[in-house]
C-alpha cells in the first residue's frame, strides 16, 4: 500500500508499505498528521528545459484522441522510428508536452492492456491544471509528445495472475489503472473471476461507462457495481455508501481474493480500514491513491526553513541556504544551484530521491518510495517540504 503526506524522520519514513493506515504510523506520527492545515497547492507539472526533459525520451505521435467524458480523454499514440514499449498493465508514464515554447510533464497511467498492440493513456482534466486542459482540450491527431520508460508496481501478481479472484474498487479516474488491469486479466483468462465496484459523480462521469458494461455482458466471470457518488449531496462523504462491510459480505470466501483500490485517499482508506478490520492480510490489499490525504499540518510548521546540502562526494562542497518561501527541497535546490537530478518532478519515479541526514519533511501525493528506502531516510525532493531545519546528502551523479 502507499501512504502518502505523511511527516517523516531519517529511519522512520512511512511511505509506500503493505499494511494498513493505522498499521503503518506509529500513534505519535498519526496525532502530528490528524492536526493539520492542507499542504500548500502546487502546480500541475513543472516546466523544465528541454535538454533535461528530453534526455532519455521516446518521441511519439499522437494516433487518436477520444472523449470518455466531459473531463476525461484517451489519448493513443505511436512511438517514432520503430521503437517499442514494454509495460505492464496498471503502470503509468511520464508524457512530455510542448505547450508553447515549454514542456511540461504529467504522468498518466495506461488504460491499454499490453496485449493490444497500441498505446493509450487516459487522462482526467483537473479544475485550472494546465496540463491536463491541454491534454483535454488541444491535443490532436498528429501532434509530437514525448513518453519515458514505462514505471509503477501497481500491477498483477507475478505468476498466474488469471487463475486468482480479484475485487476492485475505483474512485473517479482511478477506473484508469484498474480498466487495463481487467482488460489483461480477461485477455487471459475470459472466465477470470472479478467484481468491480465503481465510485463517481453519476453516469455521464463514469469513464470507460460503455466498455466496461460490453466486458460485463462478454465475460460471465466479471461483473461491476457502479456507486453514483451525486446523490450524496453538498457537505457529505461522496463515499459513504461504500461500505467495505458490504463489499467483503458479497463475497463467498473474502480471504482468497486479491484486492485493488485506486481512487481518492478518503475511498481508499475507507476500504483498506475495512478490508484489514475483516482479516484480509495486507500482502492481498494493493492500492494507489490519486489525491493527497486529508493531512492538516500546523501553520507554524510549513514556512521558511534551512537547508544544508551535503556533497556526495568529499571533492564536493557543502551549501547551506535559507528559503525565502514554503517550497519543496527540489525546488529550494535549484534556486540555489544545487544539482539534484530530476525528471518528471510529481513524485512517480524517485530521480531526485535524496537522504535526509537530520531533520523532519511533509511528502506530498504521489510519493513512489520502497519501504527500504523509506527506513532509510529517503525522501522525494519534489515532493518534499521541510517542516524544521535539513540536512541532506546529495546523490552521486
Amino acid at each position: 500500500m502507499r501512504i502518502v503526506g505523511c511527516l517523516a524522520r531519517p529511519g522512520f519514513v512511512v511511505n509506500r508499505i503493505s499494511k494498513t493506515l493505522n498499521q503503518a504510523l506509529p500513534v505519535r506520527i498519526l496525532q502530528r498528521v490528524s492536526r493539520a492545515l492542507p499542504l500548500p497547492r502546487r502546480q500541475e507539472a513543472t516546466p523544465r528545459s528541454s535538454s533535461t526533459l528530453l534526455e532519455n525520451a521516446y518521441e511519439a505521435v499522437v494516433t487518436d484522441v477520444r472523449r470518455e467524458t466531459t473531463r476525461a480523454v484517451t489519448v493513443e499514440f505511436e512511438l517514432t522510428e520503430g521503437y517499442r514499449l514494454t509495460y505492464k498493465s496498471g503502470q503509468c508514464v511520464t508524457v512530455t508536452l510542448p505547450i508553447g515554447p515549454t514542456l511540461f510533464q504529467r504522468c498518466y497511467s495506461f488504460s491499454s492492456a499490453p496485449d493490444e498492440n497500441r498505446y493509450a493513456v487516459t487522462a482526467q482534466r483537473i479544475f485550472h491544471g494546465r496540463v491536463s486542459s491541454y491534454f483535454y482540450s488541444s491535443l490532436r491527431v498528429g501532434d509530437r509528445i514525448y513518453i519515458d520508460d514505462p514505471m509503477g508496481d501497481f500491477v498483477l501478481p507475478r505468476t498466474h495472475p488469471e487463475d486468482q479472484r480479484y475485487v476492485m474498487v475505483a474512485g473517479g479516474a482511478g477506473i484508469v489503472p484498474l480498466y487495463s488491469l481487467i482488460k489483461d486479466l480477461l485477455g487471459k483468462n475470459p472466465m477470470a473471476e472479478i467484481q468491480l465496484i465503481y465510485a463517481c459523480r453519476n453516469q455521464e462521469q463514469a469513464i470507460f461507462h460503455r466498455q466496461l458494461l460490453r466486458l460485463e455482458k462478454d465475460h460471465p466471470g466479471f461483473s461491476i457495481r457502479f456507486q453514483f457518488t451525486r446523490k450524496a449531496g453538498d457537505g457529505h462523504d461522496p463515499y459513504r455508501r461504500l461500505n467495505g462491510d458490504k463489499i467483503l459480505s458479497r463475497l463467498s470466501d473474502p480471504a482468497s481474493a486479491l484486492f485493488y483500490i485506486c481512487g481518492p485517499y478518503g475511498l481508499v482508506s475507507k476500504c483498506t480500514e475495512a478490508f484489514h478490520a475483516a482479516g484480509i492480510a495486507d500482502s492481498r490489499i494493493q492500492i494507489e491513491t490519486f489525491s493527497s490525504p486529508p493531512a492538516r499540518l500546523l501553520s507554524d510548521e510549513l514556512r521558511p526553513r534551512s537547508i544544508t546540502f551535503l556533497p556526495s562526494t568529499v571533492l564536493g562542497n557543502t551549501v547551506r541556504v535559507r528559503q525565502k518561501q514554503v517550497e519543496t527541497i527540489l525546488e529550494t535546490a535549484r534556486r540555489n544551484g544545487v544539482n539534484i537530478p530530476q525528471k518528471c518532478t510529481v513524485g512517480n519515479c524517485q530521480t531526485c530521491k535524496i537522504r535526509v541526514k537530520s531533520g523532519m519533511v511533509v511528502m506530498d501525493e504521489p510519493n513512489s518510495l520502497s519501504i527500504d528506502d523509506a527506513k532509510s531516510g529517503y525522501v522525494l525532493g519534489c515532493v518534499a517540504y521541510p517542516t524544521e531545519s535539513l540536512v541532506v546528502k546529495l546523490p552521486n551523479t
